[in-house]
């Protein structure tokens, strides 16, 4: 018993002098230092893409880019197959991973918390090409790819993947949408006589949701696989709002099949130069168009398609769409009255 009083006594002591200087007065705790990586965001939040200058956010587009700059693809691996603890420390360790899960907290506080009114649609973008659409009605996800994609499946009641690449789909949100017994639009998903797998072109109705599908190719090489693009109309309480999304498509027009007039085209970075406008202001003109798998950690630089900022604002100037914009992680934008907002 001595012995643990001896113990509690020097512990205690201790404790008394780490909370004072050497002239035994106590000194003040150190206040929290700011989060820098996540003010950044907030700071990026409070712009929009659709802002007629852009020196606000390119100035911000710089320092995260510096961010992931420093964060090598082979880190980013690391953090996606981490156990939770050394998630969380990478998190707090490389900038831009903080980016990475703020955006995903916004995004799902915002599901939680702002319903779209009549007439709206509300498209948050995620990463990469990952976007969640909700409407006054439903709510679905098209190429989601994040660590903790798997909690967006109670407010989804529907997850399209354009193809089985790992950036482009996430196997535990499809796993916890099976489970709820939701569908999973795939051309890809190796379940025997599943109704929402198709490798050819098909349509669906997913509650108000109309899906009209079509397959492209990825690339023309020895590597290809297919990718679906996704047509859908999202319903009479969006105005008829349609939202066209082609994943990885490599644009080689004669694989479109666009059967409506398009209000929202959700398109990639080609790695050709502007073979985006092989079908773009050609096949059809939408009234909106979001570049987007610009950033994408898991590639190592842009030699292997991990694009950069300022690369996806100065292509985005150049496609054949007069409102072509370039979001970024946890964005939302709102349509409404036919048009963006």
């Amino acid at each position: 018993m001595k012995f643990f009083f001896r113990l509690f006594l020097t512990v205690s002591l201790a404790a008394g002098v780490a909370a004072c200087n050497e002239k035994g007065e106590e000194r003040t705790p150190e206040p929290p230092q700011p989060n820098v990586a996540a003010e950044t965001m907030e700071a990026l939040w409070a712009t929009s893409p659709l802002d007629a200058d852009l020196t606000t956010r390119r100035e911000l587009f710089s320092t995260i880019q510096s961010y992931a700059d420093a964060c090598s693809s082979a880190t980013f691996s690391s953090f996606l197959d981490a156990d939770e603890r050394l998630a969380a420390s990478l998190v707090k360790s490389e900038k831009i991973l903080t980016c990475y899960d703020a955006a995903f907290d916004r995004v799902l506080n915002g599901l939680r918390e702002q319903a779209p009114a009549a007439g709206e649609v509300h498209i948050w973008m995620l990463y990469n090409m990952g976007y969640v659409v909700r409407t006054p009605s439903g709510c679905f996800g098209v190429d989601i790819y994040h660590r903790r994609a798997a909690e967006l499946a109670p407010y989804l009641d529907f997850y399209a993947s354009t193809h089985v690449h790992q950036d482009h789909k996430s196997l535990p949100l499809i796993d916890a949408m099976l489970e709820s017994g939701k569908p999973v639009v795939t051309n890809y998903l190796e379940r025997p006589g599943y109704a929402y797998t198709s490798e050819t072109a098909k349509d669906y109705t997913i509650g108000n949701f109309a899906l009209h599908t079509f397959i492209t190719n990825h690339n023309n090489g020895s590597t290809n696989v297919p990718v679906t693009v996704f047509q859908i109309d999202c319903g009479a309480d969006t105005g008829h709002f349609v939202l066209l999304h082609s994943g990885d498509s490599n644009f080689q027009p004669e694989q479109f099949d666009v059967t409506e007039e398009i209000d929202l085209y959700i398109l990639r970075y080609a790695p050709n130069e502007l073979t985006e406008n092989n079908v773009l202001g050609k096949l059809f003109t939408p009234k909106y168009a979001l570049l987007s798998h610009i950033l994408e950690l898991s590639h190592a630089d842009p030699s292997t398609s991990r694009w950069t900022l300022e690369q996806g604002l100065n292509r985005a100037s150049k496609l054949d769409c007069e409102h072509s914009y370039m979001p970024f992680w946890g964005e939302r934008l709102i349509w409404k009255n036919h048009k963006l907002e």
